[in-house]
């Protein structure tokens, strides 16, 4: 019997390119839509996905990365997508160890698109 496993899509198994469905939950509404993620943003950099840009900042975690981010003042991190339906850009920014949307700071959600 062959059958596929479906991998959960996180944060750290994401890569530039890929369409997963994307946005955050509110008072137990999950707002998503497909996006196409574009790639993790900081200090005018962007890196395809997260294991490079932990990688260039010599980090193991997204603690760390806010930390170093913030030491070195870079800015926000950044997880870049562009909506696939309505066509524009938006990002899911790094705090409190997690990516975050909107000024309610709500998490970011992903699934496979």
């Amino acid at each position: 019997m062959n059958e596929e496993t479906t991998v959960k899509k996180t944060i750290s198994n994401l890569f530039s390119g890929e369409v997963v469905t994307a946005g955050y939950t509110r008072r137990g509404n999950k707002l998503v839509d497909p996006n196409r993620f574009v790639g993790f943003k900081v200090g005018g950099n962007v890196y395809s996905n997260l294991k490079l840009l932990k990688n260039a900042f010599g980090v193991s975690n997204l603690k760390e990365l806010e930390f170093e981010a913030d030491r070195l003042e870079l800015g926000s991190v950044t997880a870049e997508f562009y909506s696939t339906e309505e066509e524009y850009f938006w990002g899911a920014y790094l705090w409190n160890n997690a990516f975050r949307v909107g000024s309610s700071a709500d998490r970011l959600v992903l699934e496979t698109a």
